[in-house]
């Protein structure tokens, strides 16, 4: 098995470690797996930047939170369980932008959102499947995520935790209210479609982000979500799989 390595730790070392006992290559193209080095933020870059190549990811934990990594103590013990590794197929969203000056079409593996870049909120017109919603969402934004995503920035803004393999497509409004209420996460099937308008631009401007990527600096007028049929093939050790993490997030173990 033929393997890239990206090490985004300052520990140089490890690459020494790795290239002594696996087989590592000079480019992704030739590559079987790719091998991320770090924290979750560089895994989900990796993604962002090798998706469409169609190749494994296997990440090890070495930065500030690793849910989506191998939470091993050293390089030798990954290398020792890296023959065990059990690939979870995960699917992503996409989503097609109109922004004030360009359309364009993204994918997340965890998440993405609009978020308000002004002091002024946000006031969003919704519509599930074609049915407009009647009433106009105000606050800072919305975030659309992945089930593997529901422990990320969603967790944060209160939404709920689903474990892989559910099939759900979560809306978690950015501290919205519905006619002064408080409006929380919404869950729905996920074969719906979600269109959120994004009124009076002009001076309620807000900016587009996916798996902690800002999109260039464009005013974002509609974002019209799905869950995609391109999928993200995640190399795990049994132990540290996503869906016996998501278990012990819920029980807080």
């Amino acid at each position: 098995m033929k393997y890239f390595l990206i090490n985004n730790t300052n520990r140089k070392t490890y690459n020494e470690v790795y290239a002594s006992h696996l087989n590592l290559v000079d480019t992704v193209e030739e590559a079987d797996a790719i091998i991320v080095i770090g924290g979750d933020g560089s895994l989900l870059h990796a993604i962002a930047k090798y998706q469409e190549l169609d190749k494994p990811f296997i990440g090890v934990h070495g930065g500030t939170r690793g849910y989506l990594m191998n939470n091993v103590e050293t390089p030798e013990q990954f290398i020792n369980c890296v023959n065990n590794v059990e690939y979870e197929i995960l699917w992503m969203l996409e989503a097609d932008i109109t922004t004030t000056k360009s359309t364009t079409k993204v994918y997340a593996f965890n998440d993405i959102w609009v978020n308000r870049a002004s002091p002024q909120t946000l006031r969003m017109e919704i519509s599930i499947d074609g049915v407009i919603q009647p009433a106009m969402i105000i606050g800072d934004g919305m975030l659309f995520c992945t089930p593997q995503g529901s422990t990320g920035y969603n967790m944060a803004l209160r939404g709920k935790i689903i474990s892989p393999g559910v099939p759900v497509l979560q809306m978690t409004p950015i501290s919205c209210v519905v006619n002064k209420t408080p409006l929380g996460s919404v869950i729905l099937a996920d074969n719906c479609v979600v269109s959120v308008d994004f009124l009076q631009t002009d001076k309620r401007p807000g900016y587009l982000y996916f798996d902690g990527i800002q999109y260039d600096s464009e005013v974002v007028k509609n974002m019209t979500v799905r869950k995609s049929d391109r999928t993200i093939k995640i190399g795990l050790i049994e132990q540290y799989s996503v869906r016996n993490k998501v278990t012990a997030w819920l029980f807080n173990t």
